[in-house]
């Protein structure tokens, strides 16, 4: 897993980061872990698509905690944002981000373990994903996120909301995906494509148009039984 923590203070970054780790670490979830002092050197992080949280400091010297959590749900709307301050008022403010937690600092020991527990629980409990190995690293993509998987030769290429901007990509083939994806509403509709059903918004001549006006082929030879497949779940789960 992928950690961001902004705070002006880098000894209070190093002791969210000392909380953070050896937690995770006790779930068998190793954490990379990228702190900043500023908005600006957070906003240049390099893969920000690929971080999973995100601690942030309300009250920047240089910039509004809060433009920065907006700026990166731009930039990756999966990243989970908890706001840490020392000022209680400032709490509505991060929920115009949808922040997941609000922490203040001088109560940090006793809440931060609590936080840090319903994180694993929204991260790796609750939500249904798909691990795969980017870099040497795991990495866990949550189905709600992936719109389609598309395979390029030796790689597959994972694609969320934005069109033709990839999540992640990773080495593989899609014949390896786990049953459980279609379990959970995936179809294959070719050799080389597998669709979130949820973001299909039609099959028309031979072709899968997503919510996001991406177009995917689909097989001639199984056409019929494809169609059939996502209408048959449409008819059970409509637009769920």
């Amino acid at each position: 897993m992928n950690l961001l923590i902004c705070d002006d203070d880098p000894v209070f970054g190093e002791k969210i980061q000392k909380m953070a780790v050896p937690f995770f670490a006790s779930k068998g979830v190793e954490v990379q872990v990228r702190v900043c002092t500023s908005a600006a050197e957070a906003e240049a992080v390099p893969e920000l698509e690929q971080y999973q949280l995100a601690f942030l400091d309300v009250d920047l010297v240089s910039s509004s905690g809060i433009a920065l959590g907006r700026t990166l749900k731009q930039k990756n709307p999966g990243i989970m944002l908890v706001y840490i301050s020392a000022y209680l008022e400032f709490a509505p403010q991060g929920y115009t981000v949808s922040a997941f937690r609000y922490i203040l600092k001088e109560h940090l020991r006793q809440t931060l373990p609590v936080c840090l527990e319903e994180i694993y629980d929204e991260l790796f409990i609750r939500q249904k994903a798909l691990q795969v190995e980017v870099h040497r690293e795991m990495v866990r993509i949550p189905y709600d996120k992936i719109y389609s998987l598309e395979s390029e030769g030796r790689r597959v290429l994972v694609f969320g909301e934005v069109p033709h901007k990839a999540l992640c990509t990773y080495y593989g083939k899609l014949s390896d995906l786990p049953q459980e994806l279609y379990q959970s509403g995936f179809l294959r509709v070719g050799r080389s494509a597998v669709v979130n059903m949820r973001y299909i918004h039609k099959i028309l001549g031979y072709k899968v148009q997503m919510v996001n006006q991406v177009e995917l082929s689909v097989s001639r030879a199984g056409y019929a039984e494809i169609r059939g497949a996502y209408l048959e779940w449409r008819g059970r789960f409509g637009n769920a």
